[in-house]
């Protein structure tokens, strides 16, 4: 502010970790990770400009600061960028946790590296190879500011275990992983469990074939539904919303999805990898119903965007918080949502494609099962599964109870009444 800035926001970021891979029973690398970076971003009438560095110096940091004011100057004014006003502030919000030590260390993660890739291979019984099987644990801070009276910091941790396998047959390959994240050592699934469902997964992908064009009831497996979700995020942020590029454009309170759907995010969840308190903005989370008995309550909206739209920010300016894409409906198993399919398709693996984010027009390359009479008759490849989400999301059968987190997202698998199938 010194330098003739209106307004700066400044955040500071470190990020600490070891990152073990397993290859042939022996470790196949080792990489410690460690980065430190300071974000300057000023604000002047109506003007941004926003410059980081890794020069942690006196000499560096102002270095930054006069590359922001210098790309400040450059661009168009506009009123609603501004920084988030006093009353949108997280000042008072109590801390979400989000750290705890591992006390890992390198050779920790890559016995681990080794029992998962080690299991994989015991799965397989000569049929499977490990294409990669890795551990990793990062711990991260951070810290803002936004002009002379407003901070907030954060401490938090990271562990992954992951295991990618390939299962040969008659000279075809197919592959298939398995993983497990949290910000608890504790939480993780066993390395073994790891190992093993990744080799289960591509055994029984193997002799997969193509079916006939057809329309059928598609089931999405939950790994792969958290994708649906995303796709319902990406219409209800605030630059789709304001820019017309949604699908979803009934606005607040229009019926977008099925009755007995709702997505709840909650940043407050203990451990949460989308938890947090505030946003890159300084602006409070929210724990509210984004989507509730199938009609929307909510955006996705950063500062700029909810002054564009008139309405108030989220908190999501660096993106969603933990989401729930629950039913009304009793939960189902796997097993009783196949049985609920009855004869239709499985996807357990989207290769490809696209969705028109205005329209909603939806095809993809997928991959998974035939179901006949509710189970399982052979595995199915080379087809395109095609429809228009804002019918897709209102013939909503079914989310299941087995419940799967892909990064901020928690769902279960999610049934689609009718889908175009196009294979041979």
């Amino acid at each position: 502010m010194q330098r003739g800035a209106q307004q700066v926001v400044a955040s500071a970021n470190e990020v600490a970790g070891i990152v073990m891979r397993a290859r042939g029973s022996v470790f196949g690398s080792a990489i410690r990770e460690g980065k430190q970076v300071v974000s300057i971003r000023i604000f002047d009438h109506g003007r941004t400009g926003t410059a980081t560095t890794s020069a942690l110096t006196r000499a560096g940091l102002d270095l930054a600061a006069e590359r922001a004011i210098a790309i400040a100057r450059t661009v168009e004014p506009d009123p609603d960028a501004a920084p988030a006003a006093d009353e949108w502030l997280a000042r008072s919000a109590s801390e979400v946790p989000m750290f705890e030590p591992s006390n890992l260390t390198a050779q920790d993660l890559g016995g681990m590296a080794l029992e998962i890739e080690e299991a994989a291979l015991a799965a397989g019984g000569g049929s499977v190879r490990v294409n990669d099987a890795g551990a990793a644990s990062i711990d991260a801070s951070a810290a803002m500011a936004i002009g002379r009276d407003f901070d907030r910091s954060l401490v938090a941790s990271r562990h992954d275990i992951w295991c990618s396998a390939i299962a040969e047959q008659d000279g075809m390959m197919v592959q298939d992983s398995w993983s497990s994240s949290d910000r608890r050592v504790s939480q993780l699934l066993p390395p073994f469990m790891v190992g093993r469902t990744a080799a289960d997964r591509a055994l029984r992908k193997r002799g997969g074939r193509t079916v006939d064009t057809q329309t059928c009831p598609v089931l999405f497996d939950a790994p792969v539904a958290a994708s649906l979700v995303y796709d319902i995020v990406g219409a209800l942020t605030g630059a789709a919303q304001y820019r017309g590029a949604t699908f979803l454009t009934g606005g607040k309170g229009a019926q977008a999805l099925s009755g007995h759907v709702d997505l709840l995010e909650d940043p407050f969840e203990p451990y949460g990898l989308g938890s947090g308190v505030c946003d890159s903005e300084g602006v409070a989370s929210i724990h509210r119903p984004v989507i509730s008995g199938g009609r929307v309550e909510g955006y996705f909206l950063s500062c700029f965007y909810a002054r564009k739209l008139g309405l108030q920010p989220t908190g999501n300016a660096d993106g969603v918080r933990n989401l729930h894409f629950t039913s009304r409906h009793p939960p189902r198993s796997t097993a009783a949502l196949l049985r609920l399919l009855d004869r239709g398709l499985w996807v357990t693996e989207l290769i490809g494609g696209a969705v028109d984010p205005v329209t909603g027009t939806y095809s993809k390359a997928a991959a998974g099962f035939w179901i006949e009479n509710g189970a399982i008759a052979f595995p199915v490849q080379d087809i395109t599964i095609a429809g228009e989400l804002p019918v897709m999301l209102r013939q909503i059968v079914a989310i299941g109870g087995d419940v799967h987190r892909s990064g901020a997202v928690r769902t279960g698998s999610v049934l689609i009444e009718s889908m175009r199938i196009a294979g041979r």
